[in-house]
């Protein structure tokens, strides 16, 4: 990926990736939380939402998978 600036690098990723927004600005702030060596908060680990498994993703250095493909996939698993 070229130079992208900090604000859009969420945007570029949903586009490229094909990830809610709202995942793409949690993957960039768990990023950003995992470079600073920073704590994460609490709502970020445990929560469910798009936010937060966006933030685990970038915090523990995971891709985070296209949504709506992980729901095929497990789908296809459990026929």
């Amino acid at each position: 990926m070229s130079v992208v600036a900090f604000k859009d690098k969420s945007r570029v990723l949903a586009e490229q990736y094909g990830w809610p927004l709202t995942s793409a600005k949690g993957y960039v702030d768990g990023e950003v939380f995992r470079k600073r060596r920073k704590e994460p908060p609490v709502h970020a680990i445990v929560g469910i939402d798009d936010y937060s498994m966006g933030f685990r993703a970038g915090y523990f250095d995971r891709r985070l998978q296209n949504p709506d493909r992980a729901r095929r996939q497990q789908g296809d698993d459990d026929q």
